[in-house]
């Protein structure tokens, strides 16, 4: 009988602590060596890097006013607070069982991503992500320095976390043009074979149109001032790093013209615009000369490095004549 306490003893005590050594690895103990993946403040990161082994890089740096994408870029601030919300939500599941150790290191030492994470005073996390899921929808994380990996979920959610770290710019890059918190000072359109609907507006002091249209009819100020307005939100479809005939277009391509944008204590940027070439899913043509284009669809040449690809809703608001606003708004 005392045999049979001391081995129910012994189990009980065993019980208690693979409990302890397993199961609540996700507790203090642990993390602060091998599983410290919750970021408690993240009000307090002012940068965060994101590379992956493809030799993609992320620099996220928070400034006073706004977060920047790789020093020059603005990100998709949906997608900075969703990392941000899951930098503060992630949490250790549990160790990553022996008999998956090995093909959970071989996954993240070959396809992750590692996350550095600083604040003004230091740098404060270094960690791995698995690019891929693991069975059952799991993410795989491993500390720098660390031994063995962990599995990581949110609260509540069947989610594959690794998803969120991601590395192409393209990701990350915001779609919206010409976005600024300051105002814009001036906008010049130039058509390239249409000179005559050529404009230049000022909005400074008060907003003025410059063109060569003679008339006695008053400026609509009104029309002027919604078209200044439509800058601030002007979005692309996406920026066409791909696109193999891209050189060509920007070369060779027939052009619609080009706008140049300043705003108050801002850089001067430009975005040409371009036919696109007709293609297999062109769902509506304009012929030139004899040369058939999509409808739909225009290329943007922005500040001489960005190719992208915008809608005809968008290229007609910018590019409209400059009689146009002299014209009465209907009733």
């Amino acid at each position: 009988m005392k045999k049979n306490l001391l081995y129910l003893s012994i189990l009980v005590l065993l019980t208690v602590l693979t409990y302890f050594f397993v199961f609540t690895d996700r507790g203090n103990e642990f993390s602060r060596k091998e599983a410290n993946f919750h970021i408690k403040d993240t009000a307090n990161i002012t940068t965060i890097f994101l590379s992956s082994m493809k030799d993609e890089n992320i620099k996220l740096d928070r400034t006073e006013n706004a977060w920047k994408l790789n020093d020059t870029l603005i990100p998709r601030m949906d997608a900075v607070n969703l990392l941000l919300t899951t930098m503060y939500e992630q949490k250790v599941s549990n160790p990553v069982s022996l008999n998956v150790h090995d093909e959970a290191i071989k996954e993240l030492s070959t396809n992750s991503t590692k996350v550095e994470i600083y604040t003004k005073e230091k740098k404060t996390h270094v960690f791995y992500v698995a690019k891929n899921q693991a069975a059952n929808n799991l993410t795989y994380m491993l500390m720098e320095g660390a031994k063995r990996p962990f599995i990581i979920k949110l609260p509540l959610q069947n989610t594959f976390v690794g998803i969120r770290y991601m590395t192409g710019i393209s990701q990350w890059r915001t779609n919206q043009l010409f976005f600024s918190p300051n105002p814009v000072e001036k906008i010049d359109v130039v058509y390239k074979d249409s000179t005559q609907y050529n404009f230049t507006v000022y909005n400074k002091d008060s907003i003025l149109l410059e063109s060569a249209f003679q008339t006695t009819h008053p400026l609509n100020r009104k029309r002027l001032n919604t078209y200044v307005g439509f800058y601030e939100k002007l979005y692309c479809y996406g920026f066409e790093t791909s696109y193999i005939f891209k050189d060509s277009v920007i070369k060779n391509g027939r052009q619609l013209g080009t706008v140049t944008l300043k705003r108050k204590n801002g850089k001067t940027e430009t975005l040409r615009i371009y036919f696109k070439p007709k293609s297999q899913d062109t769902k509506s043509i304009i012929t030139i000369d004899n040369v058939t284009y999509d409808f739909n669809i225009f290329y943007g040449l922005l500040n001489q490095q960005d190719f992208l690809s915008i809608d005809k809703e968008s290229v007609e608001k910018m590019f409209r004549t400059n009689k146009e606003f002299y014209e009465m708004d209907a009733k």
